[in-house]
């Protein structure tokens, strides 16, 4: 787990290096599990316009587990729009306490909203809907800052 963990954040840091990418941090809950999560991620910004690359991480607590999700989203913006909507295609393992843990490959739907500050920084709203082995609804609030 912690090899992945690392793999994870070295790969980030080539993107970001390699992209004009924004970093940030995320925070919300679930519905089935029912936990709060918190987590980071990296806008890569348009990779084929007006297709954009959001790799995050989140871990959630509650629901006696702690869900670790290793996410990939690919999001369509819309032209002139601060909305996008997209899919995640996400690597989930639940580690039951005391019981054991699941690994399983999942997929969800989704939409946002970013609203951009003159700084660069940027406001993230975004539900997800769970469709194969995620949660069956998911809420965040995000930063990104770099």
């Amino acid at each position: 787990m912690r090899k992945l963990i690392v793999l994870t954040c070295a790969l980030c840091l080539l993107a970001t290096s390699a992209f004009s990418a924004n970093i940030g941090l995320r925070a919300g809950g679930t519905i089935d599990p029912d936990q709060f999560h918190v987590g980071a991620h990296i806008n890569l910004g348009q990779v084929l316009p007006p297709l954009r690359l959001v790799p995050n991480l989140e871990v959630g607590f509650g629901d006696n587990m702690t869900h670790w999700a290793f996410n990939g989203d690919l999001i369509y913006d819309f032209k002139n729009s601060p909305f996008g909507v997209g899919g995640e295609l996400g690597l989930n393992i639940a580690d039951w306490d005391g019981s054991g843990s699941d690994t399983h490959l999942g997929f969800s739907l989704l939409g946002d909203y970013n609203l951009a500050f003159n700084n660069g920084n940027s406001l993230l709203l975004e539900i997800k809907f769970g469709v194969l082995d995620a949660p069956d609804f998911k809420a965040t609030l995000g930063y990104s800052f770099f």
